[in-house]
């Protein structure tokens, strides 16, 4: 039912209830005052409706309150319906969930099992780290399953100009998770001691991939798809007298790395070459400079000589000038001579050759 209809049916019968009483408690005109004069009458109705309307006022605070105290419980009652739903709405829905957890952990007992074996548990590796290059990298800058010189094949390449960073996936789940299997602290250093060893041998696999004769730089990437693996490689422990896990890997140039630090890792590496890039480029702008200053010299070189050689051109100039003005002197000097009596110089018979007969 409605809360509206049932509040509206309350107030109905309150409403009632208040005439009922009001009724009851209506004081009763005495015999006498029918004979009475009108006055007298008037003044007894008139106190009469004074009392009634007091009693009224006071039954109807005491319905006030009574219908406060209902709406209260009333309200009251809804909202802890309400709750009492909810809570069996989210129960049903822990319901479902719990069965998806059921359903999740027997997903997980499968792919364990399926894990254990070498092979599946590699390819599941590379399958990590090629998802993690492709979320995170175009595609243009790395390569799955790159093929060297010799033959051999890493997982994965991350391009940085011509250089090359070789990524290799190890995944030693089987040896790690017989860590928690261990007894005691003793048993538990023996079998964290296997699995270092495990681990040693998977860097020594990776650092065949380090070759500069490729274009690789000189660090390789070992990368380990849990980071819980990585927090028990990273882990070290000197008092247990256990081998330098990351002294062997820092000996032999590799870097082990997680899903979450590889692409940290990358972008180190990305710094550096950018860096050496820019040493390359440093170094090829002091040899621009050095071959700029060389033919700035030998430029310096042709000028004085040019200089040199307008010097020279400016003196034998003024010597010439000199020299044409003392023969221009002179001719204008022969020019002024007179000529001698009978200096006429006759005309030569000259013999005209005749023509061939």
């Amino acid at each position: 039912m409605d809360l509206s209809a049932v509040l509206a049916g309350l107030a109905v019968a309150i409403a009632l209830a208040a005439v009922a009483i009001a009724l009851q408690r209506r004081p009763q005109v005495p015999a006498a005052v029918a004979g009475a004069d009108v006055g007298a009458a008037l003044e007894i109705l008139r106190r009469s409706v004074e009392d009634t309307r007091v009693a009224n006022a006071e039954l109807m605070g005491q319905l006030r309150g009574e219908v406060q105290r209902a709406l209260g419980a009333t309200e009251q009652s809804l909202v802890t319906q309400r709750t009492l739903t909810d809570l069996s709405r989210q129960l049903g829905t822990l319901g479902e969930q719990s069965v998806r957890i059921g359903d999740l952990a027997k997903d997980i007992g499968s792919l364990q099992d399926l894990l254990r074996a070498p092979k599946p548990r590699g390819g599941f590796g590379e399958l990590m780290l090629e998802r993690l290059l492709q979320d995170c990298l175009p595609a243009s800058a790395y390569e799955i399953q790159f093929t060297y010189r010799d033959g051999s094949r890493v997982d994965a390449i991350v391009r940085y100009g011509s250089l090359i960073v070789p990524i290799d996936s190890k995944f030693p789940s089987e040896s790690y998770t017989q860590i928690a299997l261990a007894r005691d602290d003793a048993d538990r250093r023996a079998r964290r001691r296997a699995f270092l060893q495990h681990v040693r041998r998977h860097v020594d696999a990776v650092a065949r991939y380090i070759s500069p004769a490729d274009s690789t730089i000189d660090y390789g990437f070992m990368y380990l798809p849990s980071e819980a693996i990585y927090f028990e490689l990273t882990l070290g422990d000197a008092t247990n007298d256990e081998p330098d896990i990351l002294r062997y890997c820092a000996d032999r140039n590799v870097i082990p790395a997680s899903p979450n630090t590889l692409l940290a890792y990358l972008q180190v590496v990305a710094l550096g070459l950018r860096g050496l890039a820019m040493q390359e480029r440093t170094r090829d702008l002091q040899l621009g400079i050095s071959q700029v200053r060389r033919e700035f010299e030998r430029f310096v070189e042709l000028h004085d000589q040019l200089g040199k050689h307008l010097d020279n051109a400016t003196k034998k100039f003024d010597e010439t000038e000199r020299a044409l003005a003392r023969a221009s002197g002179a001719i204008e000097g022969l020019a002024q001579v007179p000529l001698a009596a009978g200096g006429e110089q006759a005309e030569l018979p000259l013999r005209v050759p005749s023509e061939p007969q």
